[in-house]
């Protein structure tokens, strides 16, 4: 069994101390009270905690500080049994208002914490894009920004012919004590260092072979070197030319 990536993850504590806050910005308002009690309108409150109005209303009577008549009818035809898709008939509603109507029964969806999964699809989503840049602009930046994201992405180091002997490995950048740009690469497992030195040699050599279009053979780097996998993975180089 693997650990957890965030073994402090407390989903249930998490969506009380959002609710509680929001709670507490937003006030109480039920329209059968005559004194209202509100502190900003629900526009308000979805705007400041950075989300839609539908789930502002929906974390806000999961909280109990929100009542009015059409969320009383819909809580009332739901506890009774009816369906989503019939409480909308009835009430002439949209589905997404009607499950804003209704609290969470579970956990909120979109927390100021990220889960495990999200964090995944958004670092996908990041080193794609990184990619990408790089791809359309080969400039020092982008490249940087691509080592900087791609860091503890898994690649694969070539022991000739046979794919089932690579090497899987991983890097980090070191950071200097002042905060710059990292110096080097470490490579995990091992511990060896590609410095940014090399990185950014390799790097012009390339940008000046492409302009002369030439073959990977004159990067002066070998095709079974950490390096080499780590400037395929992150789109620089290809196996089939510069």
């Amino acid at each position: 069994m693997h650990p957890k990536k965030h073994p402090d993850y407390d989903s249930v504590a998490l969506t009380k101390e959002m609710m509680t806050r929001m709670a507490e910005a937003f006030g109480r308002y039920d329209d059968q009270i005559v004194r209202e009690q509100q502190h900003m309108t629900l526009n308000e409150a979805a705007a400041q905690f950075g989300i839609t109005s539908l789930k502002a209303r929906k974390i806000l009577i999961t909280a109990g500080v929100y009542s009015t008549a059409v969320s009383r009818e819909v809580q009332d035809l739901y506890r009774r049994g009816r369906s989503v898709e019939e409480i909308g008939r009835i009430l002439d509603l949209s589905r997404a208002s009607i499950h804003s109507y209704l609290p969470y029964s579970k956990m909120i969806y979109k927390m100021e914490r990220l889960s495990t999964t999200a964090e995944r699809e958004l670092l996908y989503r990041k080193r794609k894009k990184a990619k990408a840049d790089l791809a359309c602009a080969a400039t020092e930046e982008n490249l940087l920004g691509a080592l900087e994201i791609f860091q503890q992405y898994p690649f694969y180091l070539s022991q000739g012919t046979d794919k089932a002997r690579s090497m899987k490995f991983t890097y980090r950048m070191s950071v200097p004590a002042a905060g710059r740009t990292g110096t080097s690469l470490v490579l995990e497992p091992d511990g060896m260092t590609i410095s940014m030195t090399e990185v950014l040699m390799v790097f012009d050599r390339i940008l000046r072979l492409q302009d002369m279009t030439g073959s990977l053979d004159q990067m002066g780097i070998p095709n079974d070197s950490f390096l080499y996998a780590i400037l395929l993975g992150i789109g620089l180089i290809h196996r089939e030319g510069v």
